[in-house]
């Protein structure tokens, strides 16, 4: 924007609207002393005066307060609403009106002169200030768009943000009800994207996602709406939606517009997106129900696969509602004394009696029957009340063992507990104190009890874990490697870790003699165990065929159903250890 005021020599075309001719005269006799070259224009009435502003590139307004068909004020709102333009407006009144005055500046008007001030002086100072003032003005109306574009923004990729993108749902949210259509809302999460700014930093993740917007904004349909809520999420509203049918070419658009690799600076990423999808209706009926709705249904997406679609759906809604449910319910399961231990055996090979015993814990629902841990251990983890189970089955499994001992006169060579730790109490400081308390309460010895941890709950922050765990072992309690072979498996975390025993994992004793070359990793796994000198358990043995390849391959302990399923205390005594 240039300061016209600023430049003297800059010439300009001024309109006078006023129906006295003398006032016009006089305007024009004080104007023709000025250094400044003018072009004046004059109009009588409001509808000239806006003919002739139509036609003319106008720089400065002379506009009388009172007018034969309309008011000063009224014509400044109808110039102003007609173009956009960078016009000084000047209000002229035969009256001093301190009021008036102010409503003109209000209107849009830069200064106001009375027609008894007229002269060269008066004019060419006063054309000089209002042009100024609305120099200043049209410079904050630049600033003030650019910072209200700003806000609605991503300052990344340029996206509308999730402040605007709410009100964007909610507003459309609201036309359907006069429509015909529907609307459809595709929430997308990139699929392992931590890892890109874990390995390569944030800077090329950043290009990433920028490449990503680009992508995402090419298959968007005029009349749509894409956004970024943050991170690496996005979300596209569709319009004029009528069927599931459409909703699934949308999200197949995405999906196919990420699947060529992208090329980031001199990294090449192979991209795939989660995307969940919600319509308005039936089971979402407001922004925040559609947003909710979405979101879960791309989380489904992630569990069945990544890369996939997921629509909310009835069977969704059905499984989130028991989820639901169960979220209520598990809040109150350890007061209510819901949750129960169950146990399974590992026998000794070479004894073929009970060596150990590991505690599972179980859920008897007042209303669902008995739950396994993959019903609910991973909702209390997410409600953060996984520590307290985790310490319940802590007190309750080595309760437990030392009646056992009392029971059957056992000595502390003869039976083990093995309990599991998750990933939450491996992070808690007081890990030790916690332990040690429980077994000073049931007087245990330490050296009955091994805590199975897994590769995975270890993998992020190993060092901080390391001492944690040296304590415990330091006390006499032995530790197990869960889990072992699956793929986190590393020779690093059976140096760094003092694990006393490894559990090969079941999947690979359930694919045994199915793959040759996975054989070969089983048999390599087992052997160099016990070359470190590590007790192997073996998990999930099922048959007579896969209980021989484990005794053969000199595993120590066998555990699975082929000897017993996890069962009750009671059943377990009766089972293993009444003669």
């Amino acid at each position: 924007m240039n300061n016209t005021a600023a430049n003297l020599e800059q010439p300009i075309t001024l309109l006078i609207i006023d129906d006295d001719s003398v006032d016009r005269k006089s305007i024009r006799r004080a104007l023709m002393s000025s250094q400044r070259p003018i072009f004046i224009i004059e109009a009588q009435t409001g509808e000239e005066g806006i003919h002739q502003f139509d036609n003319n590139m106008v720089d400065v307004l002379f506009i009388d307060y009172r007018l034969p068909d309309i008011d000063g004020l009224t014509l400044i709102k109808k110039l102003l609403m007609r173009k956009k333009t960078d016009a000084t407006i000047i209000m002229v009144s035969q009256h001093e009106d301190e009021i008036l005055s102010l409503n003109a500046l209000n209107a849009g008007a830069h200064d106001f002169i009375l027609k008894t001030e007229v002269n060269a002086d008066r004019l060419h100072r006063t054309i000089r200030q209002a042009q100024h003032r609305q120099f200043l003005e049209g410079v904050v109306r630049e600033k003030n768009n650019a910072l209200e574009w700003l806000a609605k923004r991503d300052s990344l990729t340029q996206l509308i943000n999730r402040y605007t993108f709410e009100k964007t749902l909610k507003d459309a949210c609201d036309r359907v009800l006069f429509t015909s259509s529907n609307i459809a809302l595709f929430f997308i999460d990139l699929d392992n994207f931590k890892k890109v700014n874990d390995f390569l930093g944030h800077t090329v993740g950043d290009k990433l996602l920028q490449t990503v917007a680009a992508k995402l904004t090419s298959v968007v349909n005029e009349g749509d709406c894409l956004a970024r809520l943050g991170g690496d999420e996005f979300v596209i509203l569709a319009q004029g939606i009528n069927d599931e049918k459409q909703t699934k070419i949308i999200a197949n658009n995405v999906i196919q517009a990420l699947s060529s690799p992208l090329q980031v600076g001199n990294h090449c990423f192979s991209v795939t997106a989660s995307i969940g999808v919600s319509m308005l209706g039936q089971f979402a009926d407001s922004p925040e129900t559609m947003m909710k709705c979405a979101d879960i249904a791309m989380y489904k997406a992630k569990q069945t696969g990544r890369n996939k679609v997921c629509l909310y759906n009835g069977s969704l809604h059905q499984e989130t509602q028991k989820k639901a449910l169960l979220e209520q319910d598990i809040h109150q399961a350890l007061a209510l004394n819901q949750f129960t231990v169950h146990y399974q055996p590992q026998i000794c090979v070479k004894t073929q009696k009970v060596k150990g015993v590991e505690a599972l814990v179980r859920w008897q629902h007042p209303t669902q029957g008995m739950l396994s841990p993959i019903m609910f251990l991973e909702l209390a983890e997410e409600l953060n009340l996984i520590g307290d189970i985790g310490q319940w089955v802590l007190h309750t499994a080595c309760h437990q063992l030392k009646h056992w001992q009392r029971q059957y006169h056992l000595n502390d060579d003869q039976l083990s507990m093995s309990v599991n730790l998750s990933t939450f109490q491996l992070q808690d400081i007081n890990l030790l104190n916690l332990v040690s308390d429980v077994l000073a309460s049931c007087d245990l010895s330490p050296s009955c009890l091994e805590l199975e941890i897994t590769e995975s709950s270890i993998i992020h922050s190993p060092e901080n874990i390391v001492e944690r765990l040296n304590e415990l072992t330091q006390q006499g309690i032995k530790l197990s490697l869960d889990d072992f072979g699956t793929g986190y498996s590393s020779i690093k975390h059976l140096h760094l870790f003092p694990i006393h025993s490894l559990k090969v994992d079941k999947s690979f004793i359930a694919a045994y003699k199915q793959k040759q070359s996975q054989d070969k990793v089983l048999e390599a796994m087992i052997k160099f165990a016990k070359y470190l000198g590590l007790s192997v358990i073996a998990e999930g043995v099922e048959t007579v065929e896969q209980l021989a390849f484990c005794q053969a391959q000199g595993c120590d302990l066998i555990q699975g159903y082929h000897y017993s399923k996890p069962i009750n205390a009671m059943d377990f005594e009766v089972k293993y250890l009444v003669k």
